[in-house]
């Protein structure tokens, strides 16, 4: 039997990020002192002091840095079994893990781009060859 995929928990931090996403736009954290972008949403800065960041939208391209076949599933993800985890360095520096779209893993160092998927009345993000 499959279970029901975790809801997200959106708080005041993550809202802008998710709101986006439900847009089908990709937003990163930016600290403008640093000249540097940071993923997963923080309350301050990893780059510099006093800290600051804003939210800007990332290209949601990159190129694969790891890739696994997961066979053992998270809750919620059991029917889709084997799926494939990735590890993408975004352009903008950051890097992202999240699952892969497909049945054959890409190779490392392949170019990615986000691919939107809509579940349960939700917008998720995958990546896909891109």
């Amino acid at each position: 039997m499959t279970k029901k995929k975790p809801d997200i928990k959106v708080t005041k931090l993550t809202e802008p990020f998710w709101n986006a996403v439900q847009e089908r736009r990709f937003l990163l954290q930016y600290d403008k002192a640093a000249d540097r972008y940071q993923f997963y949403p923080r309350p301050l800065s990893l780059f510099s002091d006093p800290g600051e960041t804003e939210w800007r939208e990332a290209s949601g391209l990159g190129k694969l840095v790891a890739c696994s076949r997961c066979h053992a599933p998270a809750p919620g993800f059991e029917g889709e079994v084997p799926y494939l985890l990735g590890l993408v360095a975004l352009d903008e520096g950051p890097r992202v893990f999240a699952q892969i779209e497909g049945e054959e893993a890409p190779s490392i160092g392949a170019r990615m781009r986000i691919a939107w998927h809509e579940e349960d009345g939700r917008v998720l993000y995958k990546f896909a060859r891109a």
